[in-house]
């Protein structure tokens, strides 16, 4: 935003322009009401035609005057109000080029409102960032996955595309949080969590910590073959970087356990069945020693089961 260059303020400028009409109009009316030799020609005027003048002067100098006013004060109000009444319904326009080029105080609040609404946009849009995203690993977090979601799902559903989920929960991590402390703990899931990046890149792929050490990745239009390679190639690529892990009995360094549950094309399937389904794979992971991939598929039959067994 550049800086106005603060000039004569505009009250000012109306009062000089209004003392200069109101001099010239009593000049006017002065002359006419008296037999100056600048006004020879109402020397021989009647007193009524000499009240009519005087009342067309001063309609004249009032209509200069209401003009003025229009040009200087209630047009670029009008504007000024105008804009402001378009940013708060969502217009992110920039004020009128008039108003921000003016050289006084109606220039000079326009341009502190613009700068007031760009701070608070900014603002805006960080705590929204921070209401999406996980704040220690940058991931997003329940929030942004349900609001993706709310797209995607009934999305894929009319494409008939697969929609596949992996619950990503990472081994022993409790044990390695009160044998290294709870700083390395966190580090190690920052470290996950980059190479849960590095795995799933493209943009439709969401990534996000569900809390404490559980990770969760939606895939849209993969199928069950793709997430378990992907699966797999995201948890041998976390044991390759080898960070230490003394107390886990899966292995010598930080291992995860993957559940892959894959809905079949067309599976009306809400988020909630959704994470249950790779929750219930990743249960039969731990069962089988951690440190691995175990797949389900996901269709009616295995829906209305869930819902029985809940009831």
């Amino acid at each position: 935003m550049q800086p106005t260059k603060h000039n004569k303020p505009t009250h000012r400028r109306f009062l000089v322009v209004f003392a200069a009409l109101l001099l010239v109009s009593c000049t006017l009316i002065w002359g006419i009401a008296h037999d100056t030799r600048q006004f020879d020609l109402l020397k021989e005027a009647h007193v009524p035609l000499r009240l009519a003048l005087s009342g067309m002067v001063l309609l004249a100098a009032l209509a200069a005057t209401v003009l003025f006013l229009k040009r200087s004060f209630t047009h670029p109000v009008h504007d000024l109000v105008e804009y402001v009444r378009q940013q708060r319904n969502g217009n992110d326009a920039a004020p009128p080029k008039s108003l921000r080029e003016r050289n006084d105080d109606i220039g000079l609040l326009t341009n502190e409102i613009q700068g007031l609404l760009d701070t608070l946009r900014k603002q805006n849009e960080r705590l929204l960032e921070q209401t999406l995203n996980d704040p220690l690993t940058g991931l997003g977090n329940r929030r942004l996955l349900e609001q993706r979601l709310e797209i995607a799902l009934p999305l894929s559903r009319r494409r008939m595309a697969p929609l596949s989920a992996l619950m990503v929960d990472v081994d022993h991590f409790k044990d390695y949080n009160d044998h290294y402390g709870h700083p390395a703990g966190d580090e190690c899931l920052v470290e996950i969590a980059n190479v849960l990046r590095d795995t799933f890149r493209r943009e439709t792929d969401i990534v996000v910590r569900l809390g404490g050490e559980e990770f969760l990745v939606v895939l849209l239009d993969v199928g069950l073959d793709e997430a378990m390679r992907l699966a797999e190639a995201m948890r041998s690529m976390l044991q390759a970087v080898g960070i230490p892990h003394e107390k886990s009995s899966a292995a010598p360094v930080v291992t995860v356990s993957i559940g892959v549950a894959t809905a079949l094309p067309g599976t009306p399937i809400d988020v909630e069945s959704l994470i249950a389904c790779a929750d219930s794979a990743l249960y039969q992971c731990k069962a089988k020693g951690r440190n691995c991939s175990v797949s389900s598929i996901v269709d009616k039959h295995m829906l209305e089961s869930m819902q029985l067994s809940t009831t």
